[in-house]
């Protein structure tokens, strides 16, 4: 795909920028709500990333559907959000058993993330924003996050909490990042 090319989808997919936002406030709040409640996040963990892993994943949806004709990678987004909201929903109905493999699945989810971190970044790159590298960074991070979720589960059993925290707002900052260089990308074109 030529540059130029991936300038127009660039242009259409900068009006949705703000349901990038508000996934990312939505997952730096869990995050922190994590962090401030220790005790009860541990039962309560499994419900709340239910729901916030259905939200974030409706938003992506809303936010292919609505690029699906000038965005390239939308089918990926798309995807995302699909795989958000399906695993949301079954996490919501099994609480028990999720809080047993939460650490997997968890590891598993930002591992995906991870690598989507990573694709959206090379692709930032493409139309030329300068910060991608950053985004990078961040991608990279949340894998070798997931690979230590994934790697030590009884560790991160026990740390879970933490962890899980530490993911979710690393995750919300590169939505938020990434929503704003949509916006800067925007009100150039």
């Amino acid at each position: 795909m030529r540059k130029s090319e991936y300038l127009n989808e660039g242009e259409y997919a900068t009006q949705y920028w703000w349901l990038m936002f508000c996934a990312g406030i939505l997952f730096i709040g869990l995050g922190v709500w994590i962090l401030a409640s220790p005790v009860s996040s541990y039962l309560s963990l499994s419900l709340f990333f239910a729901f916030g892993m259905i939200f974030s994943g409706l938003f992506e949806l809303i936010f292919a559907i609505g690029n699906r004709k000038k965005l390239h990678g939308w089918a990926w987004t798309m995807a995302g959000g699909l795989i958000d909201v399906s695993l949301g929903s079954y996490l919501l109905n099994y609480p028990l058993l999720t809080m047993v493999v939460m650490p997997i699945i968890i590891g598993l989810w930002m591992m995906f993330r991870g690598f989507m971190a990573i694709s959206s970044s090379i692709e930032l790159r493409a139309y030329g924003v300068l910060d991608w590298v950053w985004l990078l960074l961040t991608g990279i991070l949340i894998v070798v996050l997931s690979l230590l979720i994934i790697g030590h589960p009884l560790l991160a059993t026990i740390n879970i909490v933490m962890w899980t925290s530490f993911a979710f707002i690393l995750s919300g900052i590169f939505r938020i990042f990434l929503s704003l260089q949509l916006r800067k990308f925007k009100m150039r074109s």
